[in-house]
C-alpha cells in the first residue's frame, strides 16, 4: 500500500464531509423515522439531565451551607433532596446511554449495509482498483471505521449538544451571581454586569488557540497511524493466503522482514503521537490546575478580606457555575485529541466515496457498451480496449462467437488475452467498442485462479449461486466427471478450500462449476494450467462430450489443445506497441495468463 496524503481541511471543509457521509441516513433513508423519534426522546432525556445537574449545584450549596451554620433541619432536608436527584440523574444517564447505543445499532446497520453495497456493486471492489489509490484496506473501512465514525459522531453531536445547554443554563447563573458578588482585586472594586462571564469567555479562548496550536500535528500523526496499522493486518493476511508459496520458497526471513518494516511504521508513528501526547497532556494538565485556580483567585479576596460572599455554599455555587461556564466554552480544547482521531476517521470514509464515485464515473463514462442481442452469438464491434493510463492494449476487427464454437486464444504474456475476457464480462472500462451477448443465454469466466468462499465444499462448488440451487446427485456427478469422486463424501465438511487443495485441484473444482452451471458460453482464462497435460486433454475430452452445445473459448499455450478448439485468435504485436487479433495460427508462439491488477 502507497502512503495517502492527507490535505489540510478548514472547519467548514471537515462539516461538509460529515454531512455528506451522514446525510443518507438521517435525511433519506427509510429506517430514518424510527431514529428520529428515539433521538428526540434522547434530547428531551439529556434537558431533563441537565435540570438534575443544576438542582445538584443548588443542593450542594445548601448542603454545605447546612454544615457552615449548624443547621439539622436542613441537613435533614437535603439528604431526601440527594436522594432523590441522584435517583433521577442515575435512571436519566443508563436511560440515555440505552437510547444513543440503540441508535448508534440502526445507524451503523444501515451504513454497513450501504457501503458493502457500494464496494460489491457492478464489480466496483474491482473497478476501484484501476481508478486509484485512494480506498486502501476498503475492508477496514467498512468494518471499522463505520464503526468509529459513527460513534464518534454520535458522542461528538451530543456532547456537543448537551454543552451548549449545559453552558447556556450556567452563563445564567453566572450571570445572576455578579450582580450579586463584587470582584475586589487590589483593594477596588471591579465588578460589573456578567463580569464572571466576560473572565470566563477570555480564558476559554486564550486556551483555545494555545491547544489548538499544540494539537494540530495530532490529525495527520493519528490518520498515519490507522494507515499503517491496516497496511499491518493486510501484510499479514498475505502472509495468510501465500503461505503454501512462501514455505516452498522457504521465503519466512524475507517475509518476517517485510512484516517488521511493516510493523516498525506503527511503531515509529507510535512514538510521534506519544511525544506530542506528552506535550500535548502536559500543557492541559497545567490549563486544568489555571483552572481551578482561577476562581480562587477571583474570589478569594471577596470571601476572606471583604466578607462579600455569604456562606462557603456560594462560594461553591460560584465556583461549580465558573468551572461549567470555562469547561463548556472550550469544549474543543478538552475533545481535541479525540477530535483528531474522528477527522482521520472522516477523511478516509470521505476518500473511500470519493473513489466510488470516481469509479461510477468511469463505467458510466465508458465508451465500452454491454448490449443484448437476438441472434445466438457473442459479437464483439470495433474493440479498441486501454490500459488505465489511457494507453491502447488490444485492437481487433469484428469478432463474432457463436454458439457451439471452439475458439483458442493465444498471444504473448502481456498482449490483453486476459483483458479481452474482462471487456465481455462487463468489468474492464477503459477503451471503445460493441460486445453483443445473446439475450437470456447464460455465460461464465473461469479464471485461472478459482475463488472458493469459507464454507461447506457444497458451497464452494456451486459458487457464486446457494448450494441448495442443485440436488446432491448432481453435485456427486460432476465431481465424478472432473476426476474427484473422493469428495463426495466431503460435501457438507466446513473449510478454507483454497488454502486447503492444490492448484490443479482447485481448478478441477472450477469446471465442475461450470458443468453445474452449464452456461451457453464458457470462457477458460488458463483454468487448467495448473494441471498436468494428460489431465488438461483429459477434462477437455470431456467436456467436449459434456458441453457440446456450449461455446467454449480458452486461452492456452500447450499446442495438444488445438485439437479441441475450431477457431484460433492471436495477438499479433503491432509497431506502436499494441495488440492486434488476428484469426490465425502461430505455433512458435506460447502465451501466458497476464496477471490481475495489484491490489
Amino acid at each position: 500500500m502507497q502512503p495517502m496524503t492527507m490535505k489540510k481541511q478548514k472547519f467548514s471543509e471537515v462539516v461538509k464531509r460529515i454531512w455528506k457521509i451522514a446525510a443518507p441516513y438521517w435525511a433519506y433513508s427509510k429506517e430514518r423515522w424510527g431514529s428520529l423519534i428515539l433521538l428526540a426522546v434522547n434530547v428531551f432525556v439529556m434537558v431533563f439531565q441537565t435540570r438534575v445537574g443544576v438542582r445538584m449545584t443548588i443542593w450542594n450549596r445548601d448542603w454545605l451551607n447546612a454544615f457552615q451554620t449548624y443547621d439539622a433541619e436542613m441537613w435533614k432536608q437535603q439528604i431526601v433532596v440527594f436522594l432523590l436527584v441522584g435517583a433521577a440523574s442515575t435512571f436519566t444517564g443508563s436511560l440515555n446511554s440505552y437510547i444513543q447505543s440503540w441508535i448508534q445499532i440502526r445507524w451503523r446497520r444501515w451504513m454497513t449495509a450501504r457501503y458493502i453495497n457500494y464496494w460489491l456493486e457492478g464489480s466496483t471492489h474491482y473497478r476501484m482498483q484501476l481508478t486509484g489509490n485512494e480506498t486502501d484496506n476498503p475492508d477496514q473501512r467498512i468494518a471499522e471505521d463505520i464503526s468509529q465514525f459513527i460513534g464518534s459522531t454520535w458522542t461528538f453531536s451530543f456532547s456537543f449538544v448537551q454543552n451548549i445547554i449545559s453552558l447556556v443554563t450556567y452563563v445564567i447563573m453566572l450571570y445572576d451571581l455578579s450582580l450579586t458578588i463584587p470582584l475586589f482585586l487590589g483593594g477596588r472594586d471591579w465588578s460589573f454586569p456578567g463580569y464572571f462571564v466576560v473572565i470566563s469567555v477570555i480564558w476559554a479562548a486564550v486556551e483555545t488557540v494555545i491547544t489548538h496550536l499544540i494539537g494540530k500535528p495530532l490529525s495527520r500523526l493519528n490518520y498515519d497511524q490507522q494507515m499503517y496499522a491496516a497496511n499491518f493486518r493486510f501484510a499479514l493476511v498475505r502472509v495468510r493466503e501465500c503461505s503454501e508459496q512462501i514455505a516452498l520458497l522457504r521465503g519466512e526471513d524475507v517475509e518476517h522482514g517485510r512484516l517488521m518494516r511493516s510493523f516498525g511504521d506503527i511503531i515509529v508513528n507510535q512514538f510521534r503521537l506519544m511525544g506530542r501526547n506528552l506535550f500535548y497532556g502536559i500543557v492541559q494538565g497545567f490549563l486544568s490546575y489555571v483552572d481551578a485556580m482561577m476562581y480562587t483567585f477571583l474570589l478569594g479576596p471577596s470571601y476572606f478580606y471583604y466578607g462579600a460572599i455569604s456562606g462557603y455554599g456560594v462560594f461553591q455555587q460560584i465556583a461549580t457555575a465558573f468551572l461549567n461556564v470555562v469547561t463548556g466554552l472550550k469544549w474543543f480544547v478538552t475533545n481535541y485529541g479525540m477530535l483528531a482521531v474522528y477527522v482521520a476517521v472522516i477523511d478516509r470514509l470521505y476518500a473511500f466515496n470519493n473513489n466510488y464515485n470516481l469509479t461510477q464515473d468511469v463505467t458510466q463514462n465508458s465508451k465500452i457498451r454491454i448490449e443484448e442481442g437476438d441472434e445466438d452469438q457473442i459479437v464483439i464491434k470495433h474493440p479498441d480496449v486501454d490500459l488505465p493510463t489511457g494507453k491502447r492494449q488490444i485492437s481487433a476487427n469484428d469478432v463474432v462467437i457463436k454458439r457451439g464454437e471452439k475458439v483458442l486464444v493465444k498471444g504473448r504474456t502481456g498482449a490483453g488475452k486476459t483483458t479481452v475476457f474482462r471487456v465481455i464480462s462487463g468489468i474492464w472500462p477503459f477503451g471503445e467498442g460493441e460486445i453483443v451477448l445473446p439475450k437470456d443465454k447464460k455465460v461464465m469466466i473461469l479464471p485461472q485462479k478459482p475463488y472458493f468462499p469459507i464454507g461447506t465444499l457444497a458451497d464452494a462448488i456451486t459458487y457464486p449461486e446457494p448450494s441448495g440451487t442443485y440436488s446432491r446427485e448432481q453435485m456427486v456427478r460432476v465431481l465424478q466427471l472432473v476426476g474427484m469422486p473422493e469428495l463426495a463424501m466431503r460435501l457438507d465438511e466446513y473449510g478454507h478450500w483454497n488454502m486447503m487443495m492444490s492448484g490443479g485441484e482447485q481448478q478441477r473444482l472450477g469446471i465442475a462449476r461450470a458443468l453445474l452451471f452449464n452456461p451457453e458460453y464458457l470462457f477458460f482464462d488458463e483454468a487448467t494450467a495448473s494441471m498436468d497435460e494428460p489431465s488438461e486433454l483429459e477434462l477437455y475430452t470431456m467436456l467436449s462430450e459434456e458441453m457440446k452445445g456450449s461455446a467454449i473459448i480458452s486461452i492456452g499455450h500447450r499446442s495438444s489443445l488445438a485439437q479441441f478448439h475450431d477457431r484460433t485468435l492471436f495477438a499479433e504485436k503491432e509497431p506502436d506497441g499494441h495488440y492486434l487479433f488476428r484469426e490465425n495460427y502461430h505455433p512458435d508462439d506460447e502465451d501466458e495468463d497476464e496477471p490481475t491488477p495489484a491490489r
